[in-house]
């Protein structure tokens, strides 16, 4: 999609739903990765930025769809800022990783006119916000949590600003200004994913385990749904799981997995979310450090395609 660049500065507010994390930067004990996902762990934590206090009270992903958010035809928010939007979030300056998006749609001030959602290697967040006044500055503030995985990672930031800029893209950060983002027009409907990567993968010896498989099916549908189904084994295992598509911007990356089935449950973990990228004919491949190593040696899992 894309966004007109507005003729007068405006600022906004929108809501952001954040991750909890440890910003504990000493060592960590190894992670038990012998479950689910067989995804490696998160050397950098999930990192909370700003500091909401509203937990999130939903798991999964029954939250609400930011690419299929209905444009009102009236209402307050200026006609530059409508549609959606995503970006990198930035703590203190520097690159978290997290994506950041938020899908703005009309209607008037104290209506629901905000999508948010905010990805995180080790977590996935949706929430929504309510337009509280255009004066000078485009006021907005989120909601509870709707979406949480894994459940209670998420909680809720009150307000947050939006500015759009001449080059045609939003500058979004939190009051404190303790995060911030730019924020660019995004792919949004029901059809985002590119065609190649639909269908059933495999990945054998999955993320570093010789006697474990992951097979994953992807299907087409809308930013902040539920697109992939997921059946890990081993000899240890047997799970299943769902997984939400968060951005198709550099890659398709989807949610951590909200287990649906399979024992014993206490191996059934969620993981990490994944991020896949085309390598070559009827194959995807997912970059991860390796669990099993302190190092930053990054290490490259392969899928193939069985449909």
């Amino acid at each position: 999609m894309s966004a007109a660049v507005a003729t007068a500065l405006i600022a906004g507010v929108a809501a952001l739903v954040i991750v909890k994390g440890n910003d504990d930067k000493g060592d960590r004990a190894k992670t038990d990765y012998d479950k689910m996902t067989h995804t490696p762990p998160n050397p950098g934590g999930s990192g909370g930025s700003g500091g909401g206090n509203s937990k999130g009270s939903a798991g999964g992903s029954g939250g609400p769809d930011p690419s299929a958010t209905k444009l009102e035809t009236s209402g307050d928010v200026p006609t530059e800022y409508l549609g959606a939007w995503e970006g990198e979030i930035k703590e203190s300056g520097e690159s978290t990783g997290k994506i950041r998006r938020v899908v703005l749609s009309q209607g008037p001030v104290g209506s629901v006119v905000a999508e948010t959602l905010t990805s995180d290697s080790d977590s996935f967040c949706q929430d929504s916000a309510k337009l509280k006044s255009v004066d000078s500055l485009l006021l907005i503030e989120d909601e509870d949590v709707a979406t949480s995985i894994p459940e209670d990672s998420c909680s809720a930031v009150g307000e947050q600003t939006l500015r759009l800029g001449n080059d045609g893209t939003l500058a979004w950060s939190t009051t404190d200004g303790s995060s911030e983002a730019t924020l660019r027009p995004s792919k949004s409907g029901g059809k985002p994913i590119p065609a190649g990567y639909v269908g059933t993968w495999l990945a054998k010896d999955a993320f570093g385990k010789p006697d474990a498989t992951l097979k994953i099916t992807i299907k087409q549908g809308a930013i902040g749904s539920v697109v992939a189904q997921e059946v890990a084994d081993s000899k240890k295992y047997h799970c299943e799981g769902d997984r939400v598509l968060a951005s198709v911007e550099k890659g398709l990356v989807v949610s951590p997995s909200k287990f649906t089935g399979g024992t014993p449950k206490n191996l059934c973990g969620p993981g990490t979310s994944l991020t896949f990228t085309s390598s070559g004919h009827d194959k995807l491949r997912v970059e991860y450090d390796d669990p099993d190593d302190f190092s930053d040696e990054t290490m490259t899992q392969t899928f193939t395609r069985l449909d």
